[in-house]
């Protein structure tokens, strides 16, 4: 889908406010039935996507949105508090998250295969600076990683690599995909 077709197929009206979400890993049988009754905000479903990403369980994540066949997006804010949110095969939408505290700290969300900053990406990063710390994109078997520094040194534009030269993308990282293991061993997020 490309993106005038993703922007043309987005309804006008905003995805509801959602409230935080409790992160708890339910029993596989309680998911499957979620995932087979289609509802996408069951406890089953929300509270495991916080719970895998609480315990940066990444390719967790991946693989349950994958088995729903729908992007997902993760959010924590700066009490450590997580909303979830559940899209298309190509797209997700974040709803407002009722009750949260600047600065949002991470926000993760997964790709139907590979991991990259597509222009959806780049717009809401770019909408967000300054109010985002760091950023995911989850992929198959490996993801990518942004991290916001608003202090970039012109003259360290060639050395460090990122998402644009100039405008607020200037200030967000582009940094190689790595696995899911190599994320884990360096105990990044």
């Amino acid at each position: 889908m490309s993106g005038l077709e993703k922007q043309d197929s987005l309804s006008p009206s905003s995805p509801p406010p959602q409230e935080a979400v409790l992160p708890r890993l339910h029993p596989t049988e309680d998911i499957e039935a979620a995932i087979l009754s289609g509802d996408l905000r069951a406890d089953a479903l929300l509270q495991s996507f916080a719970y895998y990403a609480v315990e940066g369980h990444w390719l967790s994540v991946w693989n349950l949105a994958d088995r729903l066949k729908r992007e997902v997006s993760i959010l924590f804010d700066a009490q450590d508090w997580v909303w979830v949110d559940i899209g298309t095969i190509g797209m997700v939408r974040l709803s407002p998250p009722i009750g949260s505290r600047l600065p949002l700290r991470l926000w993760v969300h997964t790709h139907p295969w590979n991991a990259y900053w597509s222009g959806t990406d780049r717009r809401t990063l770019a909408t967000v600076s300054g109010v985002l710390d760091k950023a995911l994109v989850l992929g198959h078997d490996h993801l990518v990683r942004t991290v916001y520094d608003e202090c970039v040194n012109p003259e360290w534009a060639e050395m460090d690599s990122r998402l644009a030269n100039d405008g607020p993308l200037m200030s967000w990282t582009d940094e190689v995909a790595m696995s899911y293991a190599d994320m884990r061993e360096q105990g990044m997020a």
